[in-house]
C-alpha cells in the first residue's frame, strides 16, 4: 500500500511539473481550456492509475492537481477539470463515488482561494508556509472521507488507513510542487525579461569577452554604427586585459570618423564557466554634446548682453537678498564700484526700505515684478526714478532675482517742470479773472468741465460745465467743500487721487464713471498748484459705446446674476471690478457705485494662495473651483468658482458654511430664519441635482423603448417642477435685503402684466377685466410688484370655477392707493382667513402656503398692507400704498 501511495503522488508530481513548465515556457499561450482539459487528465490518470480502493472508495492525490488547476489555470481551468475527471469518477461508481467528486469540487475552489489571496504575495521561498497549507489540505481531505457520503459508512476503518499517510505525504507534495512553481517562474520570468532586451528595447546592449562579442542586442545589430562600436571595444580588451578579469564597473567613451560620440558603459562579472566577460550599455551622446556647447555659447551671450545692455540690471540672491552680481552701466549710473555692492543687501546701499519691502512683497505674490516705479539712490545720496522689471531665475543652482530698471529720473523732471508751469498759468488765469472777462469767459464756455479747490477742499472756480457735471449752481457751490457735495465719494478712487495730487504734488489723470448720470464716463485730469487743485473733466462716454453696448445685450443675464443668492463679481486682466451682484454688495456691505472701477486687491483681502489661483485661469484660460476658510467673513466657509474670458476672469462664490452647521442653525432660528437659510444654503444646492435628474428623465421618455414607462416619466418630471417652484417660493420669501424702489406708475405695472393674466383666464375658460384709475406715481418694485399680482390673481381663478371673471381695479382715494382683486369663488371660510399668510398654511391639495406669505412680504416691503374681504360671492383681496411727496434724494456725485 506505501508503494502504491508513493507512487501515485510521484504521478502528481510529474505530470503536474510538466504542466506547470509548459504553461510558463509557452509564455502562458496556452488558454483557461486547455489547462483544464491537461488538469482533467492528469486527475483521471491519477484515479485510474495506482490508486487505493478501501471499502468499495477510492483514494488517491486527485485533491493536489485539482488544488494546483485553480491555482495556475484560475476559474475556467478549475471547472473543467473538475467536469472531466468528475465524470469519470461518477462512470467509475462505488460507495465513495459522491466523497470523490465531491473532492474535486472542494479542492478546485481550495486552489482557487490560494490563486486570489495568496499567489502574488507567496514568492516560492516560504516553505513552512506551503506545508503548513499541506496540513490544512489534508484535515480538509479526512473531513470529506468522514463526514461523505452520509448514513451509515466504514469511515472510521478508513480514517486508519489513510490518515497517516496523507498527513505525511500531502504537506511534503504541496511544499515540493508549489516552490517548484514560484522557481520555475522566476526562472522562465527572467529569460523571457532578458529575451525582451536583447530583442524588443531600445537599448544597445553588447556581452563579450576577450574572444569577441557573446550577445548582442536587436537595437545595436540593427544600428548603422555597430562595427564602429565593436572596432573602437577590442582595442580597449587589448589594453586593459584585467578589464574582464575582475568585477566593477568602467566607462568608456568612443568617437566615430564623422564626430559622433558614444559612451560605453561596461561592467565585468564571472560566467558560469569561470571565465571572466563584460556587458555593454552603449549610448549616443553627440546630441548631448551639442545641446552643451549652445547652451556655453548661451550662456556666453546672456552674460555679454547682461553686462554691456543699455539698463542697468542686477542679480540678488533669493536666501538673503544679497547683490552677486551688477552690470557696468548700473555702477555708472550709481557711482558704486563693484566691491561697494557686491555681497551687500539694496538696503545698506542706499534703497528705502519700505519699497524694497514692497517689491519683495509683490515678488512673494506673483512671482515677479513689472513696471513698479521706485526711487534710485547713488552713492553721494542723490535721487532719481526708475521703472524696475524683476523675475525669479537660477544662477548656479541658486535660486535669485534679475531686476531690470529704467532710468526716468528726467523725463519726470521734465514732468513735474510742465506741472509746476501749468499750475502758474492756473494761478495767473486765477488772478487775471476780474480784468480779463474774455479768458474767463473762454474757461466757463468751454465744452469740459473745470473747477478748483483750494486746500481745505472748498471750491473756488466752477465753468458752466461744472456747474452741469455736479448738478448745482455756481452760487451754490462756490465756497462749499466737494465732500459735502459729493458725500458718497469718500473712500473711493476719485478722493485716493485728489489726496495723492495735493500730497505728493503730481498731476494724475484717470477715468471714473458718473455717480451721477448713469453711462457717463469721464477723464478726469487733477494738478497740483500752491493753494490747492484744479480738476479738468471730459466726457469719453463714446469712447465706452462698446463696452456699454456690450452691457445692454446681457441685460438678461445681469438680471438673472441679480437674482443669484450667490455673490458674483467680474474683473478685468488688471483685476479692476467691472461687474457685482447684489448679494456681493451685501456680503461687503457697499453698494457697487463704491466698488466698480476698484482693484479687487483694494476692495477685500485676497491671500496669496487665492490670488496665485487668480492668475492661473487668465494664464491658462481654464476655469477652476475650490473651497476656503474666509476670515473676513468670520470664518466661513466659500465655494469659490473662477471662469476666464475675453477681457479677464468672472468669479462667483457661494457660503457653504451652513451646509456644515445646518443641525445647530436649525435647533437656533425659529420657522421664518428656518426658511432663510433653507433657501439661501441649499436652494441651488437641490436645484442642480434636480436639473440633472430632470433632462435624464426628458431624455429616457423620448426612447421608443421606454414608451410603456413615458406616463410614470411625465409624472416623475411634473413632481420634480413642483419642487422646484417650492424651491422658488423659499427663495422669493426668504428675501431679506431692503428692496429697491423707484418712482413708476402702477398701471403700468399691471398693463405689461395683462397679456400674461389674459392667456391664463382663456386657458381655464375664465374671464378677466382690468379697471385702471387715476393715480399719482409710487415709489415700487416692478419686479415684486407684478409677482405679487401673479399670486393673488391666480389664486382668484384657482377659487373659481369655468366662466367666472375676475376683476382686477386701481383707484385712488384719500391719501392711499388701492389695488382690489376681486373673484367669484366661494369665499373664504373665517376659521381659514385667520390663517391667511402664514407660512406653509394651505387649503390645496398641492399647495406649499408660500404663495400668501411671499405677498404679504412684499406689501411689508413697500409699506403696504393687505385687508381681505370674502363671502360666499367671492373674495376681494385689497392692496392698499400709502401716497408719500416725492423727494430726490439721489446723491450727488461726480463722474
Amino acid at each position: 500500500m506505501c508503494f502504491g501511495y508513493f507512487n501515485n503522488v510521484i504521478m502528481v508530481l510529474f505530470f503536474c511539473g510538466v504542466v506547470i513548465l509548459v504553461d510558463l515556457s509557452l509564455n502562458k499561450n496556452y488558454s483557461s481550456c486547455r489547462l483544464g482539459i491537461l488538469f482533467g487528465l492528469i486527475t483521471i490518470f491519477v484515479i485510474s492509475g495506482n490508486s487505493m480502493v478501501i471499502a468499495g472508495r477510492f483514494y488517491d492525490f486527485r485533491h493536489i492537481t485539482m488544488t494546483m488547476a485553480g491555482f495556475i489555470g484560475g476559474p475556467v481551468a478549475a471547472g473543467i477539470a473538475v467536469l472531466i475527471s468528475g465524470l469519470y469518477r461518477y462512470s467509475m461508481g462505488g460507495r465513495g463515488m459522491m466523497g470523490g467528486v465531491i473532492t474535486l469540487v472542494v479542492f478546485a475552489c481550495f486552489g482557487l482561494i490560494l490563486k486570489r489571496w495568496f499567489k502574488s504575495v507567496q514568492n516560492g521561498r516560504r516553505i513552512l508556509f506551503w506545508y503548513l497549507i499541506g496540513i490544512i489540505m489534508t484535515f480538509v481531505l479526512i473531513g470529506i472521507i468522514a463526514f461523505i457520503p452520509l448514513g451509515k459508512s466504514r469511515s472510521y476503518d478508513v480514517l486508519r488507513v489513510v490518515t497517516i499517510p496523507y498527513l505525511i505525504i500531502t504537506p511534503l507534495a504541496t511544499t515540493i510542487i508549489f516552490n517548484f512553481y514560484y522557481w520555475a517562474y522566476e526562472y522562465f520570468s527572467k529569460a523571457s525579461i532578458l529575451h525582451t532586451i536583447l530583442n524588443f528595447s531600445p537599448i544597445n546592449l553588447m556581452i563579450f569577452n576577450q574572444n569577441g562579442p557573446i550577445v548582442l542586442s536587436k537595437a545595436l545589430k540593427n544600428h548603422p554604427e555597430s562595427s564602429e562600436y565593436l572596432n573602437s571595444l577590442l582595442p580597449l580588451l587589448e589594453n586593459c586585459p584585467d578589464l574582464t578579469k575582475t568585477a566593477g564597473q568602467h566607462r568608456h567613451e568612443i568617437k566615430t570618423q564623422d564626430d559622433r560620440h558614444f559612451v560605453a558603459d561596461l561592467s565585468s562579472f564571472q560566467m558560469p564557466s569561470g571565465e571572466w566577460a563584460c556587458v555593454g550599455v552603449i549610448k549616443d551622446i553627440t546630441e548631448l554634446i551639442k545641446d552643451h556647447d549652445k547652451l556655453r555659447i548661451a550662456k556666453e551671450r546672456c552674460s555679454k548682453t547682461f553686462e554691456l545692455g543699455p539698463h542697468m540690471m542686477s542679480i540678488i540672491r533669493k536666501s538673503d537678498d544679497r547683490y552677486i552680481h551688477v552690470n557696468r552701466r548700473f555702477l555708472e549710473k550709481r557711482g558704486f564700484e563693484l566691491e561697494d555692492v557686491i555681497g551687500k543687501t539694496p538696503i545698506e546701499i542706499g534703497v528705502p526700505e519700505h519699497e524694497f519691502k514692497e517689491v519683495m512683497k509683490i515678488m512673494s505674490a506673483k512671482g515677479f515684478v513689472s513696471n513698479y516705479e521706485c526711487s534710485i539712490v547713488t552713492k553721494y545720496n542723490s535721487r532719481g526714478f526708475v521703472i524696475l522689471s524683476a523675475e525669479e531665475i537660477q544662477v548656479d543652482d541658486q535660486e535669485c532675482y534679475l531686476f531690470a530698471y529704467n532710468d526716468v529720473t528726467e523725463m519726470k523732471r521734465m514732468q513735474t517742470e510742465r506741472i509746476e508751469q501749468l499750475t502758474k498759468n492756473l494761478k495767473l488765469d486765477a488772478e487775471l479773472y476780474q480784468s480779463n472777462q474774455l479768458i474767463a469767459d473762454l474757461i466757463s464756455n468751454m465744452p469740459d468741465s473745470f473747477y478748483v479747490l483750494d486746500r481745505e477742499w472748498r471750491f473756488t472756480y466752477v465753468n458752466k460745465k461744472g456747474e452741469e457735471l455736479l448738478q448745482k449752481t455756481r452760487k451754490e457751490l462756490l465756497g462749499t467743500v466737494l465732500w459735502e457735495i459729493l458725500p458718497g465719494s469718500r473712500e473711493t478712487l476719485l478722493y485716493i487721487n485728489y489726496q495723492m495730487v495735493k500730497e505728493l504734488h503730481i498731476p494724475m489723470t484717470f477715468e471714473y464713471p458718473s455717480l451721477l448720470v448713469d453711462g457717463t464716463w469721464y477723464q478726469v485730469t487733477a494738478f497740483p498748484f500752491k493753494f490747492g487743485i484744479s480738476v479738468y473733466s471730459r466726457d469719453i462716454t463714446k469712447t465706452k459705446l462698446t463696452r456699454e453696448q456690450l452691457i445692454k445685450s446681457q441685460r438678461e443675464m445681469a438680471s438673472i446674476l441679480e437674482s443669484m443668492t450667490d455673490c458674483f463679481f467680474a474683473v478685468d486682466r488688471d483685476y479692476i471690478l467691472t461687474y457685482i451682484n447684489r448679494a456681493f454688495e451685501s456680503t461687503l456691505g457697499k453698494s457697487g457705485k463704491e466698488l466698480l472701477g476698484k482693484k479687487m486687491t483694494e476692495v477685500f483681502k485676497i491671500s496669496s494662495t487665492v490670488l496665485q489661483k487668480f492668475e492661473q485661469v487668465i494664464s491658462k484660460q481654464r476655469p477652476l473651483s475650490f473651497e476656503i476658510i474666509s476670515e473676513k467673513l468670520n470664518n466661513k466657509w466659500l465655494d469659490i468658482n473662477i471662469y476666464p474670458t475675453e477681457n479677464g476672469l468672472i468669479c462667483y462664490f457661494r457660503d457653504i458654511s451652513v451646509r456644515k452647521i445646518a443641525e445647530f442653525e436649525i435647533a437656533r432660528l425659529d420657522r421664518l430664519n428656518l426658511v432663510g437659510q433653507l433657501a439661501a444654503g441649499i436652494g441651488h444646492e437641490i436645484r442642480n441635482p434636480m436639473t440633472t435628474v430632470r433632462g435624464y428623465l426628458q431624455l429616457l421618455g423620448t426612447k421608443t423603448e421606454n414608451a410603456v414607462q413615458k406616463p410614470t416619466y411625465d409624472l416623475m418630471i411634473s413632481e420634480l417642477d413642483r419642487a422646484n417652484s417650492i424651491i422658488t417660493e423659499f427663495l422669493s420669501l426668504a428675501r431679506t435685503k431692503q428692496t429697491e424702489l423707484k418712482y413708476q406708475n402702477l398701471n403700468g405695472i399691471i398693463e405689461k402684466l395683462y397679456p400674461l393674466l389674459e392667456a391664463d383666464a382663456f386657458n381655464q375658460n375664465k374671464q378677466i377685466k382690468f379697471i385702471p384709475g387715476e393715480i399719482p406715481n409710487l415709489q415700487l418694485n416692478e419686479n415684486e410688484l407684478s409677482q405679487l399680482v401673479l399670486n393673488l390673481s391666480r389664486n382668484g381663478f384657482e377659487a373659481m370655477g369655468e366662466r367666472g371673471c375676475l376683476t382686477i381695479k386701481v383707484s385712488s382715494q384719500d391719501e392711499t392707493v388701492m389695488l382690489s382683486i376681486e373673484d367669484e369663488g366661494c369665499g373664504i371660510s373665517k376659521e381659514d382667513l385667520k390663517m391667511v399668510g402664514t407660512p406653509f398654511f394651505t387649503t390645496k391639495e398641492n399647495g406649499t402656503g408660500l404663495g400668501l406669505a411671499t405677498c404679504y412680504r412684499i406689501a411689508e416691503s413697500h409699506n403696504a398692507r393687505i385687508m381681505i374681504d370674502s363671502s360666499s360671492q367671492g373674495t376681494i383681496f385689497n392692496v392698499i400704498f400709502p401716497i408719500c411727496n416725492q423727494v430726490n434724494d439721489q446723491n450727488e456725485r461726480i463722474a
